[in-house]
């Protein structure tokens, strides 16, 4: 039965203690957050909101990345996969989205078996 205090060499472990300085730590750390806000308002200039490459200047539509590259290393890995999901691919978020949880269900299912 273990119903002494936890102790780890000669410290002590006081989990009260601990949830207390991380909550005071927080707390702190939330109002000098908000304290610099009010004292320095965002400035934005031209020079902050452009997009910035290596010393060039870019604009917007030139730093736009291209989804299809994004994920042609997926695609590739599953190409056997991919052959069969592209035609039915609408372009709908909710569609999406429904089979990212069917698909989460499937892993977890599979997860469950494996644990028992």
């Amino acid at each position: 039965m273990v119903s002494e205090s936890v102790l780890f060499g000669p410290g002590f472990w006081g989990p009260v203690v601990a949830t207390a300085a991380l909550l005071l730590i927080t707390a702190v750390g939330w109002l000098i957050l908000i304290g610099g806000r009010r004292i320095t308002k965002a400035k934005p200039s031209a020079g902050k909101i452009q997009t910035y490459a290596c010393g060039e200047t870019l604009k917007a539509e030139e730093a736009h990345v291209d989804s299809e590259q994004f994920f042609s290393t997926i695609s590739r890995v599953f190409r056997p996969f991919y052959r069969y999901v592209r035609p039915g691919h609408t372009g709908v978020l909710s569609t999406y989205l429904f089979w990212v949880v069917v698909g989460l269900i499937i892993i977890l299912a599979a997860i469950a078996v494996v644990l028992r």
